[in-house]
């Protein structure tokens, strides 16, 4: 697994989110600190041709958010729900189970819909074109919420999407698929036109930019349309023996549909690919032994891989949130961490009179990890760090008073 970027461990300073009502103990977007979400299903934010069709057909998306949530941007995570371009729905369990979990956490979320290939016009040439189109759809998506962003309290710069397998393929094409990368499937009659150029009016002139992504078992048709300008974060989860969507590369489903379905480059190549331009801004967590959609049972039930899997995701989106890390002179008085930079040995100092009770000192790294913890400390103290590899790491001091981190470099 590669990871770099800082994991800011956001929701450790309660002040910045003091107007956020938690109905349990926590950190907001680290823990669930809501008990209970609001759903409202069936809202329409678009509306295309389907392929084979003359006439339109409006998509809809299912809303997540926490009950009672008084925050007035929030981060948004859009799922794309898969089933191979021809079947699948924003109600799947793997759908509910992220928009929910992650409302809970503290999120806004939206399972969308997008346009599915009938059956009767399965083939190739078809397939490619509906791959096409949901991205399409999910541009629109994003577009629409970014258009009514005081609507549903979205924080525009802090959009995420988020997809399963078809879904998965569908945003990547969306994020990296330039005009001449088109497939030739696209430009035939009728010209599917523009990959920015579907959904309503309203929204036409807002950016489809997103702040990360998130594809299960996902792949693109070329590597090489992924460049280093329009790149985004991304956290890809494959298992190594997916016959479905090859983690390298090859047909999909080829022990079954081999030349009906297009070819496509995995997540193993599309991690070969950004390591060869010298991209280090991506997670890739293959899964040894895993087939296809590994977090379901056989009966389409979530099993304990799914809390892995959102694990993975909920850390990832921890570590891009990049909210400001800006400390009010109050906090910064209370908590001191030097030298910064550090070579041997860093100081930590709690301020006098904030040690009213029992404090907690943990320190971790920048992928999540805990290097020490240390409880009922005397201050200010020590920690040797001249065996820690060089980096960015956070302190955490949490008092019945306090609860505060601050961040240090290792050389």
């Amino acid at each position: 697994m590669k990871t770099t970027g800082f994991l800011i461990i956001i929701g450790l300073l309660f002040g910045l989110f003091a107007n956020v009502t938690m109905a349990q103990s926590g950190q907001r977007f680290a823990d669930p600190v809501f008990d209970e979400v609001n759903v409202v299903k069936g809202v329409p934010y678009s509306s295309a041709v389907r392929e084979g069709q003359s006439d339109t057909t409006t998509l809809y998306f299912d809303f997540y958010e926490p009950q009672d949530d008084t925050m007035t941007e929030r981060p948004l995570v859009i799922t794309i729900f898969g089933g191979s371009f021809v079947g699948g729905g924003r109600d799947f369990s793997d759908m509910v189970g992220y928009c929910t979990r992650l409302a809970k956490h503290g999120y806004a979320a939206a399972a969308i819909d997008y346009r599915l290939l009938s059956f009767m016009n399965l083939s190739h040439k078809g397939l490619v074109r509906d791959a096409y189109m949901a991205a399409q759809d999910v541009s629109s998506a994003v577009r629409f919420f970014k258009c009514h962003y005081d609507t549903y309290k979205i924080d525009t710069s802090r959009v995420f999407l988020l997809g399963n397998s078809a879904g998965s393929i569908a945003l990547l094409c969306e994020l990296f698929m330039d005009e001449d990368e088109r497939p030739e499937e696209t430009l035939e009659s009728p010209d599917l036109g523009s990959m920015h150029s579907s959904g309503y009016q309203e929204y036409a002139g807002y950016s489809p930019k997103v702040a990360g992504a998130i594809p299960h078992w996902g792949g693109v048709i070329s590597c090489d349309i992924i460049s280093e300008e329009e790149y985004v974060p991304l956290c890809m989860i494959h298992g190594t023996v997916d016959a479905t969507v090859p983690i390298d590369s090859g047909f999909c489903f080829s022990s079954s549909l081999f030349g009906l379905m297009p070819f496509v480059y995995g997540s193993q190549a599309i991690a070969n690919h950004l390591d060869e331009m010298g991209i280090t801004d991506y997670a890739f967590y293959p899964f040894e032994g895993e087939e296809h959609a590994f977090y379901y049972n056989t009966f389409f039930q979530l099993n304990d891989q799914f809390d892995t899997c959102f694990n993975i995701t909920r850390d990832f989106l921890l570590g891009h949130l990049n909210y400001p890390t800006v400390v009010p002179e109050r906090e910064e008085a209370l908590l001191r961490v030097y030298p910064n930079p550090a070579t041997d040995r860093v100081t930590v100092a709690v301020s006098e009179g904030a040690m009213d009770g029992p404090c907690t000192c943990v320190v971790m790294d920048d992928m999540g990890r805990k290097m020490i913890e240390e409880e009922s400390f005397a201050s200010p103290f020590t920690i040797d760090v001249s065996q820690w590899p060089s980096g960015v790491y956070f302190v955490r001091i949490a008092c019945d008073s306090v609860n505060c981190s601050r961040k240090f470099v290792k050389q």
